[in-house]
């Protein structure tokens, strides 16, 4: 089976490009696949991602150039792409793709990183926009989906087969060690993402402080807020950093991180914090590389957040979105509890690795090869 992996891997440096690299490196030398790559780099950043530049458009057509260029010199062979999220300028460029090169290649494979367009081209989308859609992007040969929750987004599309394929990480701490919190100092909570609204920064923020509060009234440690991430603008940035300081929190800022740095923040912290209601969130890599390192999870009852999450008696704790109380009755739960210890790590061991990704991913791609 030959495809052709029309989609970008990092910079920059996002949930999809890693899944896409991932992909290519780790099935580069399976016997029954042959990966071609035509990387189209359309943004220069995770801001970039998404919006409408001229200059995208000139680097796209040659992309698309590129892909007919290996369609012809090797022999037919499938497209693979990750669909555009709900978003007018990315979805208008999948149009463009699509029409190109579709017509070239045996098949469409839709590889679903980013979740919400079905529901927009159903709801906010003009007639056009779904016809056009449904003509270009519709009766793929094969939707992936990152979760169950995720199937019904696709459905408007009404692809040939829709397979669940979640994500999986490498093991980022092969050699892990549990440790042992320290009740008598404060708990450390940790929030990792883009620093925006809908990424849950500002209810993380606010959790922490009620927590805090709360475990204070009743003689304990408080909560201490790392933040490690961009944000989209210095406005934004100083727009957060007045929110921390009216709420009277230890909070760290840390920027972006990556490599040991990350390795050494998810060692030292002790819970995180996901609570998301990002209109495109699917699954979250953060979540598994924070079960890995064996940490309790408070994540919101979001798109297939909720389905990559051990039990609640095994330290993960889901919360409904834009419910700040919530996140701190569940920080002030998971302090005063003992928790099991290694029972996170063994899920991740379990369902979240990067070598259960690859077979799922590889059998849901060869059950389509004719």
């Amino acid at each position: 089976m030959q495809l052709l992996v029309f989609a970008h891997t990092p910079p920059p440096l996002h949930g999809q490009s890693v899944m896409v690299e991932a992909f290519l490196s780790g099935l580069a030398n399976d016997p029954e696949l042959r990966l071609f790559q035509v990387n189209p780099r359309l943004s220069r950043d995770a801001s970039d991602i998404g919006r409408w530049r001229p200059g995208k458009v000139l680097a796209l057509l040659g992309a698309c150039l590129h892909a007919l260029q290996l369609r012809w010199r090797h022999g037919p062979m499938y497209f693979y792409h990750v669909p555009a999220p709900a978003k007018r300028a990315a979805l208008y460029r999948d149009w463009l793709t699509l029409l190109i090169c579709r017509p070239f290649f045996l098949g469409v494979i839709s590889h679903w990183h980013a979740a919400g367009l079905g529901a927009w081209l159903e709801n906010e989308a003009t007639g056009f926009e779904r016809a056009v859609s449904r003509w270009l992007l519709g009766r793929a040969t094969l939707a992936i989906v990152l979760g169950e929750a995720l199937r019904a987004d696709v459905t408007i599309l009404e692809p040939r087969r829709v397979a669940v394929v979640r994500n999986g990480i490498a093991d980022p701490c092969p050699d892990f060690q549990p440790s042992v919190r320290n009740p008598a100092k404060p708990l450390h909570a940790l929030f990792v993402g883009l620093c925006i609204p809908e990424k849950g920064l500002f209810d993380a923020l606010a959790g922490v402080a009620q927590a805090s509060r709360e475990r204070s009234r009743d003689g304990a440690p408080g909560v201490r807020l790392s933040v490690a991430g961009s944000f989209p603008s210095p406005t934004a940035e100083a727009t957060f950093m007045a929110a921390a300081k009216a709420a009277d929190v230890p909070v760290n800022f840390l920027g972006f991180v990556a490599g040991d740095a990350k390795r050494s923040l998810l060692s030292s912290a002790e819970v995180l914090l996901f609570p998301t209601k990002y209109p495109h969130e699917t699954q979250g890599l953060v979540v598994a590389e924070a079960l890995a390192y064996d940490l309790p999870v408070i994540a919101t009852r979001w798109r297939a957040v909720a389905e990559t999450l051990p039990t609640p008696d095994e330290g993960a704790f889901v919360v409904e979105p834009n419910r700040p109380d919530q996140i701190a009755s569940a920080l002030v739960q998971f302090a005063r509890a003992d928790q099991p210890a290694g029972r996170r790590r063994q899920f991740f061991l379990s369902h979240l690795t990067l070598d259960r990704h690859l077979a799922a991913l590889r059998a849901a791609l060869l059950a389509i090869a004719p």
